[in-house]
């Protein structure tokens, strides 16, 4: 069966429009209101941004979505897990400055913010799962022991992935750094020295102590190395690259199983939402933002996980190219402009390896029925 897809397009037409209240009206329309009962937990899974970052989701939209679920009983709190990478999001105390820099105060988004897998990173549930690469997953413990969960997704490119969305927010947001490890777990980058200047940003960027400059040039130590790839987007000069095999693959069907791990006590007490605006190349985990892609699109809301990327990818897919913004770039690839707008950023990598992996794990269906708000 199709998994319903409800999707309002960008933009508002006349001074009675707004996109704040047909958000408002998604969120009823899907019914989102059915998974939350009086003084329950609600975890409103965010994404707060890389410091220097601007193009992730407003505050203005979980505001929206807040008031809603407060008016239908529940206790919504704002809420993401600790990176693996240095960065201004790596523990606690630097995550809750950083959501605060970035707007997501209480008397802006109406919540409070509480990072999910605590002051260093180590707050996990172990869940059990049948995946066939991960069979304990480990769940940041307040996404695990919230009541019910709002998975506000902005959809884009990523160096890994290929896209972000619903499942990556699940699968890597909701993971614990121990679990966001796990699925990095072999992925050692591929190293091209000769392009390497020795300006050390990368090992600046490295929370592993994987990498050093010897005569110049960056050297990276496999027994120390995370392969959480973080260090690519931050050499400017194309000496660092994902090793593009089996690892790859294998490092995004973990991440669907960490999905699946996410939702094992969710089941019917989810709902997500995709923001298909700002659409970068690279997530928001990227200390500054780049040109987009294709014009804003719209929001989709849906009960399936799947069904909600698949829907946002088609979406960008049918979109224009925003080709002043792609032309010239290097290791951009404009043969895919019109069929796969996430393949120009990253023509080596394959979005649909983690939605069928998903599908396969149970999580919802790549057939959807888009419902228009």
């Amino acid at each position: 069966m199709p998994g319903e897809v409800y999707f309002t397009r960008f933009g508002a037409p006349g001074n009675d429009d707004s996109i704040l209240n047909r958000l408002a009206k998604m969120f009823d329309r899907v019914g989102a209101g059915a998974i939350i009962k009086q003084n329950e937990n609600v975890a409103v899974k965010a994404h707060f941004g890389e410091q220097g970052n601007v193009s992730f989701v407003s505050p203005l939209y979980y505001r929206t979505i807040v008031d809603r679920i407060k008016a239908c009983g529940g206790n919504p709190f704002l809420t993401d897990t600790n990176t693996l990478y240095v960065g201004e999001r790596n523990n606690a105390v630097k995550h809750l400055n950083t959501a605060l820099r970035h707007g997501f105060a209480y008397a802006t988004a109406g919540a409070p913010v509480m990072i999910a897998d605590g002051l260093s990173g180590m707050d996990a549930v172990e869940v059990q799962i049948n995946g066939d690469h991960v069979k304990k997953a480990k769940v940041a413990s307040a996404i695990y022991w919230a009541n019910a969960m709002i998975v506000v997704s902005h959809c884009k490119g990523h160096m890994m992935t290929a896209m972000g969305g619903a499942i990556k927010n699940l699968g890597m947001g909701c993971a614990a750094r121990a679990g966001k490890q796990d699925q990095h777990s072999g992925n050692v980058p591929k190293f091209r020295t000769d392009n390497c200047t020795g300006c050390e940003e990368c090992v600046a960027w490295c929370n592993f102590g994987a990498l050093k400059i010897v005569d110049g040039r960056v050297i990276n130590d496999p027994s120390k190395c995370a392969g959480c790839g973080e260090c690519i987007p931050a050499c400017r000069f194309d000496a660092i690259d994902s090793n593009w095999d089996t690892d790859l693959v294998r490092m995004n069907e973990k991440m669907a199983e960490y999905a699946a791990a996410a939702m094992n006590n969710k089941k019917n007490k989810a709902v997500f939402f995709n923001f298909v605006l700002n659409v970068t190349p690279e997530c928001d985990c990227m200390p500054s933002s780049d040109n987009y892609l294709v014009p804003d699109i719209g929001i989709l809301a849906s009960f399936d996980p799947v069904a909600i990327d698949k829907a946002s990818v088609d979406l960008v897919n049918k979109a224009s190219v925003i080709r002043e913004n792609v032309e010239g770039k290097e290791g951009f690839d404009l043969q895919y402009a019109e069929k796969d707008k996430f393949r120009i950023a990253h023509p080596k990598l394959d979005w649909s390896v983690q939605l069928k992996h998903a599908e396969k794990m149970g999580l919802g269906s790549m057939d959807y029925e888009i419902i228009e708000v």
